[in-house]
C-alpha cells in the first residue's frame, strides 16, 4: 500500500459541521451497499439489521433538518406531536416526525400563498413515505437492539416481530423516492424562501409580491450578463433590470445583495 492509497483511510471526522452532512453520509453508504454488496453473491439477511438503521437514522435527520427549515420561514414555534423542541430534536419516532414535516410544510405553503401545485406534488411523494414508514415500523430500539427493557431494565418486548420479513430491493425504490421529497419539498418553496432571506437583509425594498422568477443565483459579473440576455430571449424588456412576462402579466427586477441574485416579482 502506497502513501496516497493509505492516505485515503485517514477519516477527517471532525470536519462534519451539521446534520445535514452526516444525513448525506448515510444516504451514500446506503447507496454504496446496495451497488457493491450483490456483487458478493450473498444474502442481504447477513447485514439487513445495520442496513435498515442507515436507512432509518437517514430519514430522521433528513425529517428532522426539513421541520428545521420550514419552522425558520413558517415561524411557530408550536409542534403537534411533540411538547416542545428538545423532544422533538431527541425523537426517534419516524412517524411523528414525518407528521411534523408534512405539517411543517403545510404551514410555510400557506403562508407564502404557494402555487397548488407544489402541494399535490408533496402530497404525491409523501405518500411514498408513508410506504416506506409502514415496513420499516422503527422505534428507538428497531434496528439496533434485539429487546426494548424498561428503564429498570427489566424486558418489555422484542424490538423486532419475529416473523417480519422486508424486501430490500422494495425498501431501496422507496428510500430513492425519500431521498427526493427531502431535497425536492424545500426546493419547491425556495422561491418564496429566499424572497423571505432577501427582505429580512433588506428591509427598505418596497417592492415584491412574495416570490422570485426561480430560486436566488450566485453573483459574478459575468454570470449576472449571461443571466440578463436569457431573460432577454424568454421575457420582454421593459427598461434596464425590468422585464414583463406577456404569458402571466408578471414583471421582474433584477436585485444582487450578499452574492447572490434575486429575479424579484414586483
Amino acid at each position: 500500500m502506497n502513501k496516497i492509497e493509505r492516505d485515503k483511510y485517514i477519516a477527517w471526522v471532525g470536519m462534519t459541521y451539521s446534520d445535514t452532512q452526516i444525513w448525506g453520509q448515510y444516504e451514500k453508504l446506503v447507496d454504496f451497499v446496495f451497488e457493491e454488496y450483490p456483487k458478493t453473491n450473498r444474502r442481504f439477511d447477513e447485514i439487513s439489521l445495520p442496513v435498515l438503521f442507515s436507512m432509518s437514522h437517514a430519514i430522521e435527520l433528513a425529517l428532522k433538518e426539513n421541520i428545521d427549515f420550514y419552522q425558520k420561514y413558517h415561524g411557530s414555534n408550536h409542534f403537534t406531536k411533540f411538547k416542545n423542541f428538545v423532544l422533538q430534536k431527541k425523537s426517534h419516532d419516524l412517524k411523528s416526525l414525518a407528521d411534523e414535516f408534512k405539517i411543517g410544510f403545510k404551514r410555510l405553503h400557506k403562508k407564502v400563498n404557494a402555487d397548488k401545485i407544489y402541494l399535490k406534488e408533496f402530497s404525491s411523494y409523501f405518500k411514498e413515505l408513508e410506504k416506506l414508514l409502514s415496513i420499516l415500523n422503527r422505534n428507538t430500539e428497531t434496528f439496533r437492539y434485539s429487546n426494548k427493557l424498561d428503564n429498570q431494565g427489566a424486558f418489555v418486548k422484542k424490538s423486532i416481530d419475529g416473523e417480519k420479513k422486508i424486501d430490500l430491493l422494495e425498501v431501496k425504490a422507496l428510500f430513492d423516492k425519500v431521498k427526493t421529497l427531502f431535497i425536492g419539498a424545500p426546493n419547491s418553496l425556495g422561491i418564496y424562501t429566499d424572497y423571505i432571506d432577501f427582505k429580512k437583509g433588506n428591509p427598505k425594498y418596497g417592492k415584491g409580491k412574495g416570490y422570485l422568477y426561480c430560486q436566488r443565483l450566485h453573483y459574478t459579473e459575468s454570470f449576472l450578463e449571461n443571466m440578463k440576455e436569457r431573460l432577454n430571449e424568454q421575457l420582454t424588456l421593459i427598461k434596464e433590470n425590468t422585464w414583463s412576462d406577456k404569458a402571466t402579466g408578471e414583471i421582474f427586477e433584477t436585485q444582487v445583495w450578499e452574492d447572490n441574485i434575486y429575479i424579484i416579482a414586483i
